[in-house]
């Protein structure tokens, strides 16, 4: 962690505060920094595990947050920094063709993806997504809101980038929420990116059951204008 610090202050890299204990909930150690678009990032170490029961079949309650998804009005810009500052590697890319590249899919590990950055007209939070115990869970999880009455915009299907299942819920407040399962783990001695062209449907849904990605269903995504950049929010 100490280590880190230094290496991101000597990159240029705006840190909010100084390596130290943390009082929030789990403790650890950690730091909080600014990323290139101004997103406050925090990094920790230590932090004690929650104990949970096991979630059991059929019960449709998320066991993880399986990924984030970042708007940003520079994707490559903003994929630079992650790579070269906390070591992200680029999984899968999608573009069309007449358009430019619209989202990089990035990975700290064998997952697919544990964020992406999504071309937007401004920075913003374009969705959260949470991981189902597995298919009849997320199924049951997707109808559960559905009968709520919330907003759904997109899915069910499959995505071809991850080849994780989808759907795309309004919260509240107007985020974008997915529930997810299944995401696809790689070997990453001999995974190569891919550029997918989303004006192939089966690259944004393989299964073709899910309503057609549309400017409705992007204008949602870009969420509004985050006003809290390069302003560190209270711990």
């Amino acid at each position: 962690m100490d280590t880190l610090a230094e290496q991101l202050l000597s990159g240029g890299v705006q840190l909010i505060s100084q390596p130290g204990k943390l009082d929030t909930p789990g403790g650890g150690y950690g730091f909080r920094f600014f990323d290139i678009d101004g997103r406050t990032i925090e990094v920790s170490a230590d932090v004690e595990a929650r104990k949970h029961r096991r979630v059991e079949e059929k019960e449709a309650i998320p066991v993880r947050l399986s990924h984030v998804v970042l708007n940003s009005t520079d994707i490559n810009a903003t994929r630079a920094w992650y790579e070269q500052h906390l070591d992200f590697r680029l999984s899968d890319t999608m573009s069309i063709p007449h358009m430019g590249e619209l989202m990089h899919f990035m990975r700290i590990s064998n997952q697919h993806h544990s964020m992406a950055i999504a071309r937007g007209p401004h920075t913003s939070l374009q969705h959260l997504s949470f991981e189902m115990r597995g298919i009849d869970e997320y199924m049951r999880g997707s109808g559960r809101v559905m009968r709520s009455g919330a907003t759904k915009i997109w899915g069910p299907g499959r995505h071809m980038a991850g080849d994780n299942t989808f759907t795309y819920f309004l919260d509240p407040h107007g985020n974008t929420v997915e529930y997810t399962t299944e995401l696809e783990e790689l070997d990453e001695d001999t995974w190569h990116p891919h550029i997918y062209d989303l004006t192939k449907p089966e690259n944004a849904d393989q299964w073709g059951t899910a309503n057609p990605m549309n400017e409705m269903i992007a204008k949602e995504m870009h969420n509004d204008v985050d006003r809290g950049v390069f302003v560190a929010p209270p711990v």
